[in-house]
């Protein structure tokens, strides 16, 4: 079995030898003096474990020594080491990347090995997760849909119990869920996978052009007809037809649309030969349908012969298991668009955090804030990237504990959980976070 790798960066010979006598011979170690040994010996000795001493022998050349540990993109857990009792430079060194830090005047014979184990856990846990982030990704990625948490599956195995019927399919959700992704994924599946996929969005093209962009026109059918131009109901001729927005639809154009899906057939504007209606329907809105119906906005019927497999598209809120393959889906496609050879490292942090936002905008705003991030740093993502706008979105922790009837014991407990993750379940770091003694984190840990 390989020894896990700990690379001690520390320019006193003495302290060297303690380290290793402290943290026993289940490691394999490795020793630099200097800034310039220690970046030949990182890249040679790939260590698992960095052991800095951040007065190199000045605390500007110990954070510079972390810049550049950080920038080379692996998963190295760094835990520097200061003689100096300043809170300040061991935070600014957590703030650029540090797992933890550590004083020599503390008792850092027995609490280094325990540091060390957590780091190592911690980094075999990110390890595990990233491999099944890779497996979920190559496993639950079809046609660009991201398939990790139930619903998503459950919509996927739905579109495969389905794909050998040419009945029509509404798609329903918020702005931003996916529709037309989800629509070109059943389209895929279909009996007329090898034939057109057509989408038109009713809501972009006026009522007065929306009929004749559907059912197409003759020749001389009107004022400016010089020549004879097929529907959109023609060019999906065995494939599929995507109307987005059919909320939208006005009433005058959904008569007609059911007498097509009715008849199977249909003329263009002008013409007087039946042309037959064979393609597969799909259908969507982010309105409440049945909602317009009430208000006479739109045809019951219409919905009926619509809503034969319905499927509904949760928002990404209600599907968080998705966010973390969709980063990583996204940082992939804007590497490849940009041609970038490197990926840039993303902080686990960074996708806890944007795996509990509410993403009112859904995957299109999640996306896009990732592209605003990539564009400032390409190197490595955090936090501290986020921007504004997008860190100032309302927590919705409250409003949901009070509908959940949560009492305070509740959320002392949950808060306690959500600091010592958020700090990589670091005791000592959660005990100074939240100002209260070891026993008392424990206590709060525990569950109930």
């Amino acid at each position: 079995m390989n020894k896990d790798k700990i690379l001690v960066i520390e320019d006193n010979a003495i302290w060297q030898r303690k380290y290793q006598k402290w943290l026993s011979q289940d490691y394999s170690f490795s020793f630099s003096s200097n800034i310039e040994d220690a970046k030949n010996t990182f890249n040679s000795f790939l260590p698992d474990i960095v052991l800095q001493d951040l007065g190199l022998p000045e605390i500007e050349f110990g954070l510079k020594m972390l810049d550049y540990i950080v920038s080379q993109g692996t998963d190295a857990k760094v835990i520097v080491i200061t003689s100096s009792q300043d809170h300040q430079h061991a935070l600014e060194a957590q703030k650029r990347g540090a797992y933890s830090y550590f004083f020599k005047s503390e008792n850092i014979q027995d609490e280094l090995p325990l540091l060390v184990k957590r780091a190592i856990r911690m980094q075999t846990l990110e390890r595990d997760n990233r491999l099944l982030r890779d497996q979920l990704s190559a496993k639950l990625q079809f046609d660009n849909v991201i398939a990790v948490s139930k619903q998503m599956q459950g919509i996927l195995k739905l579109v495969e119990q389905t794909k050998n019927t040419k009945e029509p399919v509404l798609l329903t959700g918020e702005s931003g869920v996916g529709k037309e992704i989800i629509a070109k994924h059943i389209h895929a599946r279909s009996l007329g996978k090898d034939k057109p996929f057509v989408a038109i969005n009713s809501a972009a093209i006026p009522e007065n052009l929306l009929e004749n962009e559907l059912f197409g026109h003759e020749q001389g059918a009107f004022t400016g007809a010089k020549n004879l131009k097929p529907g959109q109901f023609e060019l999906a001729a065995d494939g599929t037809l995507f109307l987005d927005e059919i909320g939208e639809l006005p009433l005058s154009i959904q008569a007609k649309l059911l007498r097509v899906l009715q008849e199977k057939k249909f003329f263009r504007l002008g013409g007087s030969n039946e042309i037959n209606a064979n393609f597969r329907l799909i259908a969507a809105t982010n309105r409440s349908l049945p909602e317009q119906i009430s208000k006479r906005e739109f045809r019951e019927d219409l919905f009926y012969r619509l809503n034969v497999i319905p499927v509904l598209i949760p928002p990404l809120r209600e599907r968080p298991d998705d966010i973390p393959a969709l980063i990583n889906y996204f940082i992939d496609r804007y590497c490849k668009t940009y041609n970038h050879k490197t990926k840039p490292k993303i902080e686990n942090t960074l996708i806890r955090y944007l795996s509990k936002l509410e993403w009112k905008g859904n995957i299109r705003e999640l996306e896009n804030t990732l592209k605003r991030m990539l564009v400032v740093n390409s190197d490595t993502l955090s936090i501290n990237d986020i921007p504004q706008d997008i860190q100032e979105q309302e927590n919705p922790f409250l409003q949901n504990s009070l509908l959940n009837r949560y009492t305070m014991d509740d959320l002392t407990k949950m808060y306690a959980h959500l600091v010592y993750n958020h700090l990589n379940q670091n005791k000592k770091e959660t005990c100074k976070f939240l100002n209260i003694n070891y026993r008392t984190l424990v206590s709060r840990l525990e569950k109930p």
